[in-house]
């Protein structure tokens, strides 16, 4: 919702209320993620797994950034912000399909 607000534009005020619930959207998000690795990686491995996660968003960020920018550049600043709410709503389907049960590990205390 927060980038669709964003692409509809307005003042300045209600630009700034929009971009602080995209942020507090992100931040939600990354903070998921981040207890998913650490409740779903075995302890042994639970490092190099922050580090895989870590490298993945930075690649996403990188990839993202660099198509918002083309599409900004060659499109407009509005369908830049559509681009992003799409990319959103399908990362929310993701999260949203039936999910497996962790797979049983031994302890790792």
């Amino acid at each position: 919702m927060a980038f669709l607000g964003l692409a509809a534009g307005g003042s300045l005020p209600i630009l700034g209320i929009w971009f602080l619930a995209a942020g507090i959207g992100i931040a939600c998000v990354e903070t998921a993620q981040h207890a998913v690795v650490a409740t779903r990686a075995p302890a042994v491995v639970r490092g190099s797994a922050f580090g895989l996660l870590a490298g993945i968003q930075s690649l996403g960020n990188f990839i993202a950034s660099a198509l918002a920018g083309l599409i900004w550049t060659v499109i407009s600043a509005e369908a830049a912000f559509i681009y992003a709410a799409a990319c959103m709503l399908a990362a929310l389907l993701v999260y949203l399909r039936p999910d497996q049960p962790p797979p049983k590990r031994p302890d790792d205390a």
